[in-house]
């Protein structure tokens, strides 16, 4: 059980953190507007699972052994951020598919931009240790065991966290459709796609 009193101060941060786009909302945007809504959404959902993932980690207390090896540090953010840079060229070379937002859309292209989604946050040890850190500041130990309550905070940060990364993503839609009406040359979104992802893949390792 949480500490009901805090509930209202920790929405309230959530709803502004969230609200700032980070590298997930750029990630989850980007394939909302390239691709079609459901993909951005089927993003979301990955990034959702493995927030998750963050959580659970965060509350066995392993997220101290990250924060305790900077090698392993330096090598899973390597792994994120290479595998953002392999998106990028994957956009930039694969060809051209206007019609993703279709009913036709395949379920095992919607589950793999789940796991493109899930794997961009697993591989992003930035998103475990600010769970690490953040979660435990509205802990109250008389509450309950602090792991539940990391965890049932930690549901509400992904809850929140959701809703904020699928509102970008129907923004980003319409963005990307009015863009797409206008532009002589669809072919360049996937270019400027690539190239984002790639951006975020060297920012991800440079930071």
């Amino acid at each position: 059980m949480i500490d009901i009193a805090a509930l209202p101060y920790f929405l309230a941060t959530v709803t502004v953190l969230v609200a700032i786009p980070g590298p997930n909302t750029i990630y989850v945007s980007t394939a909302s507007a390239s691709r079609g809504f459901r993909f951005g959404v089927a993003s979301c959902v990955g990034v959702m699972l493995a927030t998750l993932v963050h959580i659970g980690i965060a509350a066995a207390g392993l997220t101290a052994l990250l924060i305790a090896s900077p090698l392993l540090f330096a090598a899973i953010k390597s792994l994120g951020a290479g595998y953002l840079v392999f998106l990028g060229i994957k956009a930039i070379r694969s060809p051209r598919c206007a019609a993703d937002e279709t009913p036709l859309a395949s379920a095992s292209a919607l589950s793999a931009s789940i796991k493109r989604g899930f794997l961009v946050n697993l591989l992003n040890p930035k998103t475990g240790l600010f769970i690490a850190a953040f979660l435990p500041q509205f802990v109250t130990p008389d509450s309950g065991p602090v792991p539940q309550q990391i965890v049932t905070l930690g549901l509400i940060l992904a809850f929140v966290g959701g809703l904020s990364d699928i509102t970008y993503a129907a923004l980003a839609r319409l963005i990307g459709k009015a863009l797409g009406n206008g532009n002589a040359k669809p072919d360049i979104g996937r270019y400027l796609t690539g190239l984002l992802y790639m951006g975020l893949g060297v920012m991800a390792l440079a930071s």
